[in-house]
């Protein structure tokens, strides 16, 4: 039997990541992310807290930006982007409908 390889590490979230992540990816234009994306996101970001129904308000989120799929924290940071490991997106190794690069 293989050995298993990848993202094998549990990451750690610092916020409720059921909630609604938002990132700025420009001014003034949000985005819904994911809570993997939102944690390496080294822009403004914000979390959407709905303790009542009839209350919902954005919370801005000033935690520790983390390099993309990992618990390492980010010391120093391009704006405005998500933070990867030497620079390079593990996911363009994908195309398209999830085929490999060649």
């Amino acid at each position: 039997m293989a050995e298993k390889t990848g993202h094998t590490v549990k990451l750690q979230y610092d916020f409720n990541s059921a909630r609604c992540c938002e990132i700025e990816y420009l001014p003034g234009k949000w985005i819904r992310t994911t809570p993997r994306e939102f944690r390496s996101f080294s822009g403004n970001r914000r979390i959407l807290n709905v303790n009542s129904a009839s209350n919902p308000f954005y919370e801005e989120y000033r935690g520790p930006v983390y390099l993309f799929g990992t618990n390492h924290i980010v010391t120093e940071c391009s704006k405005n982007q998500v933070q990867f490991e030497n620079g390079v997106d593990p996911r363009d190794t994908y195309r398209k409908r999830g085929r490999w690069r060649t």
